[in-house]
């Protein structure tokens, strides 16, 4: 009776630590494209914060962002984004001055998240059209981070990419926690600027096409995890068609990028 009794007891105990090397935390992941909110609406803000509520998501990474701005009516409109969202928290990283205020990207995330910290850089500019930035935030169960690459030259990503990869992996490397990256690298899943993503990241999203919204032709916009950090399950990915409360065709020229992530402890 002893030895059955503790054949069970060992059964159940291993069955529980089986059971928690996957338990964790479900996590909704966004990568947006808004294009300063301005590509066919006077402002589409409102109709992506509708979209972003309807998926669920606990985080998002939103690309071309105007901050006071003059041709954006001098709104801070990542501030404005997250007020609209019900007060959550958000980063702005400015890639440039431009027109009274700044241009680049940023993050937002719920309110009931713990940010442990947040900070950004410019990335090399190389022969690329403009400077480039990528920001960063560091939650208490992962690290999220947003950029936007250059749009004419091939060699400005590859730069941009070793320099992203270079400061996250200075930080980042065999961390806890896994690391996430999303943005828009106006890069085609075959081009040389993903295949260096692809020596240090584990591309999650899709690679069906997000760009131009009306009618996409080609996938740019990418949801990515940095090797050997931490310990995630992908649930799902998508490139997000349609919505009840927006037009993907009309809130952006891009298409927002989806992924639901298990952060293992």
């Amino acid at each position: 009776m002893k030895s059955t009794f503790s054949a069970v007891l060992f059964s159940i105990l291993a069955l529980l630590s089986i059971q928690g090397c996957h338990s964790g935390k479900t996590v909704g992941i966004m990568a947006y494209n808004v294009g300063t909110f301005t590509k066919f609406e006077d402002s589409s803000l409102r109709m992506v914060a509708s979209m972003v509520k309807e998926t669920g998501a606990d985080v998002i990474s939103l690309n071309e962002l105007d901050s006071c701005t003059v041709r954006t009516g001098g709104v801070y409109q990542l501030e404005k984004f997250a007020a609209e969202m019900g007060g959550w928290n958000y980063r702005f990283g400015a890639a440039m001055p431009y027109d009274g205020g700044a241009y680049g990207d940023g993050l937002a995330v719920r309110s009931d998240a713990e940010v442990l910290d947040t900070w950004s850089v410019v990335l090399p500019q190389g022969d690329g059209a403009e400077p480039r930035a990528l920001v960063v935030m560091e939650l208490d169960d992962y690290v999220i981070a947003s950029t936007h690459l250059d749009h004419v030259s091939f060699d400005a990503q590859v730069q941009q990419v070793r320099a992203i990869t270079e400061v996250m992996e200075s930080r980042y490397a065999g961390y806890a926690k896994p690391v996430f990256l999303c943005g828009d690298t106006n890069a085609a899943p075959d081009s040389d600027t993903m295949k260096e993503f692809s020596k240090s990241w584990t591309v999650l999203s899709p690679a069906d096409k997000t760009y131009p919204s009306d009618s996409p032709e080609i996938c740019i916009d990418y949801i990515l995890a940095l090797k050997g950090a931490g310990k995630y399950e992908l649930v799902k990915s998508s490139v997000l068609q349609e919505f009840t409360s927006g037009d993907v065709a009309s809130a952006s020229d891009h298409r927002p990028v989806y992924a639901e992530v298990k952060v293992l402890r």
